[in-house]
């Protein structure tokens, strides 16, 4: 392998910690907040119940797994979307 290869593997892993550290930080923003933030869930995915909602607890990965099953969105799609709502929303 040689040294560019090496860098731009360092390069994505050190991206996807980043990402991580992120994402968990967001988690615990969206997790405390989560009361406040269910109006807004519930007007981007009306087909979410109410006990989708107490389910999902602010947890990012239940809110994603809940929108695969009632819209029938690929994982992909699902993260997509909550990632958006969330940068939307500034969560």
């Amino acid at each position: 392998m040689d040294n560019q290869n090496v860098n731009e593997k360092s390069m994505d892993e050190q991206y996807k910690n980043n990402q991580k550290m992120d994402n968990d930080m967001n988690n615990q923003t969206l997790k405390g907040e989560w009361n406040q933030l269910k109006g807004s869930v519930k007007q981007k995915w009306a087909d979410l119940t109410d006990d989708d909602l107490t389910h999902i607890e602010g947890d990012r990965d239940k809110l994603v797994g809940r929108i695969q099953e009632r819209y029938g969105h690929s994982q992909e799609d699902a993260e997509r979307d909550v990632d958006e709502w969330r940068n939307q929303n500034k969560y």
